[in-house]
């Protein structure tokens, strides 16, 4: 780690020293959704939010969305090999299944596994247009699932505009290849978004050590029909679908298990604006259906497994303005859960099978009493089947005193997260668990300076959990932890010192430890690293050149919750540059891990760490008209 580090630093400090620097943090003047559900300024919102456009994830030539979340503040991303293994993501200390994943504004988190947890190890850019991550409960407006953060992912949107085509081929590093191609456009109060991606890779073993390479496929799909049947309604429509599978290392390198990943999702939605555009109406229902299994020739291996999941939602939003000071957001939603898994090599003959359902509403009240002085506070209350009632409050202020130069937000939160069907049942569940539970507090500040070129932030934060839902390697079964904690604080800065040249950073330190009585009081919870910062620097050149550079640095963290097995930090360095070779053709290329830095996030049971690629590059090209 000392040698990689200073490496990295130094090349870092020369590559400052040169004119090539890059990328953008959060857009204080972004439009955000994941706060109430709908469009708001994200001045007027006092939850931390960080929003990745995708003119960000085109510059920084992202393939895995994991490969942006680390540069967020306050997220840890645990990848249990390289790009297709299983990744999970961790907010501001909380546990991965406490994160709500949502597509095109659709929860995908999956029922099917032991936590309920959304594997982002398939999620690749694709056609993805943005990125939205609010780090802290939201679970008025979002429920059960969002106790720890709201990630919200979109594709492609219909064009406002004519035809939008965009097209994009690369290959490099393990015989990888990748395209993706969306077609977007408007033909009267028709408007449509149509696309697709392809991904394979030969790969590298799952698992250090292994001689045989674990390769990786995924397809998907994307499209969004809206159809205005007048002024003020109009219906709209989305799907996505993808299809995954890759072999990986169970118990050692060189073991032969395969799997295969299959993901749909379905949005129809009726929206009315009424009262001349103060009382705005959303009607929608949503299915999300997952399909996972798993082939090893050891009959009696646990990796041989058949996993569905079916999640229907039905949802009513409601946001009337009632004055200029004051808008009222008010939501009614029921959701059906199954889930069905089936190990052969848990001795049981039939599936596992189990349904739940939970009937919720909301209301949430927004009022501006004072120049620049946003308030927001709501309440939720859901009606679970297994689990009873329960009630959350969530409330948060933002303030400017000079018209959004300086920007001050605060926000205290509650969640509440029900065990997962699968965390209730056997061969893996827990019949006697109890639901999470948490309480949330942050404190920011952000500030313009130099019109705008400049702009820092800090937020502070600490999160008291309960009852933390964990899955135990000693029982193999989940397990509540009585007590849990977080805190920590995110910095940000970004600057735009000329037209040609952008630079952004981002430091975050997260201490969240066990603070249940017994022998593991005071560790650190597993695979979340104290400390993470990344710098990223992009500049045009006169000769229309753009180059960029990363650097991603990640501290020690341990793999277990009794911090037996530590992983080393480590630092990343990665380099970029694209050419237009007209206005609508580009290529690029670029070199991720220069300095071959060899580093894990994720162990396996048997304490050998899973494997990461060392010094790779891709070229590629891209069309776009």
């Amino acid at each position: 780690m000392r040698y990689t580090l200073s490496t990295a630093l130094t090349s870092s400090l020369l590559l400052l020293s040169v004119p090539a620097l890059a990328a953008e943090p959060e857009n204080a003047d972004a439009i955000v959704v994941t706060a109430s559900g709908f469009e708001q300024p994200a001045e007027e919102v006092g939850q931390a939010i960080s929003v990745i456009d995708g003119e960000a994830l085109a510059r920084l030539q992202i393939t895995s969305i994991t490969d942006i979340l680390v540069t967020v503040p306050g997220v840890r991303v645990a990848k249990a090999g390289a790009v297709g293994q299983q990744a999970s993501v961790f907010i501001r200390g909380a546990n991965s299944s406490q994160t709500l994943v949502l597509i095109d504004g659709v929860r995908i988190n999956d029922a099917s596994t032991p936590n309920g947890q959304f594997d982002f190890g398939a999620l690749l850019t694709g056609n993805i247009d943005r990125v939205e991550v609010l780090r802290g409960p939201n679970s008025v407006i979002w429920g059960s699932q969002a106790i720890g953060g709201v990630i919200n992912v979109t594709n492609a949107l219909p064009s406002e505009d004519g035809l939008a085509v965009r097209a994009r081929g690369e290959y490099g590093y393990a015989d990888t290849a990748s395209a993706s191609g969306n077609v977007a456009g408007r033909a009267g109060r028709v408007s449509g978004s149509v696309g697709g991606s392809y991904f394979r890779t030969d790969g590298i073993s799952a698992i250090v050590g292994g001689t045989e390479r674990d390769g990786y496929r995924n397809a998907s799909a994307n499209a969004r029909l809206k159809i205005e049947l007048s002024d003020a309604v109009n219906i709209d429509l989305r799907g996505y679908y993808n299809d995954a599978d890759g072999a990986y290392d169970d118990s050692g390198p060189n073991t032969p298990p395969e799997f295969r990943n299959k993901q749909f999702l379905g949005y129809a939605g009726l929206n009315a604006s009424l009262m001349n555009g103060k009382f705005n109406n959303r009607l929608s229902y949503s299915r999300t259906d997952i399909d996972r299994d798993g082939t090893h020739p050891n009959a009696s291996s646990f990796s041989n497994f058949a996993a569905k999941a079916l999640i229907d939602r039905f949802e009513y939003q409601g946001r009337l303005d009632l004055i200029e000071a004051a808008t009222l957001v008010v939501g009614l939603e029921h959701e059906r859960t199954s889930a069905e898994t089936f190990f052969p090599a848990g001795g049981g003959t039939a599936p596992d099978k189990a349904k739940s359902t939970v009937t919720s509403g909301y209301a949430q009240a927004i009022i501006r009493p004072a120049a620049g002085l946003t308030i927001t506070g709501g309440l939720r209350h859901d009606d679970f089947t297994n689990y009873g009632n329960a009630t959350t409050f969530g409330a948060n202020f933002v303030y400017t005193p000079n018209e959004g130069k300086t920007l001050f937000r605060g926000t205290y939160a509650e969640g509440f997260r029900a065990p997962t069907l699968v965390e209730a049942i056997f061969p893996f569940g827990n019949p006697a668990l109890k639901p999470e539970t948490a309480r949330s507090f942050d404190f920011g500040m952000e500030h313009k300076a130099l019109d705008g070129r400049v702009v820092v932030g800090a937020t502070w934060f600490q999160r008291k959990s309960d009852n933390l839902i964990e899955f135990s390697l000693v029982s193999f079964q989940s397990e509540n932890i009585a007590r849990a904690r977080s805190s920590g604080l995110e910095l940000m800065l970004a600057a735009k010192p000329t037209d040609k040249l952008t630079l952004s950073a981002q430091y975050s330190y997260t201490d969240a430890e066990n603070r249940s009585p017994g022998g593991n009081f005071g560790k650190q919870l597993a695979r979340r690293a104290k400390h993470s910062a990344s710098l990223s620097v992009d500049w045009t050149s006169p000769w229309k050149l753009d180059f960029g550079a990363s650097l991603f640095m990640q501290g020690d963290s341990f793999n277990n919750p009794s911090n037996s097995q530590r992983l080393d930090g480590f630092a990343l360095v990665g380099l970029r540059a694209a050419y237009p070779i007209t206005e609508t053709v580009s290529v690029y290329a670029r070199v991720e891990n220069l300095f071959d830095v060899t580093y894990a996030t994720v162990a396996s049971f048997s304490g050998a760490n899973y494997g990461s690629y060392g010094r790779n590059a891709y070229a590629g090209v891209k069309v776009n008209f």
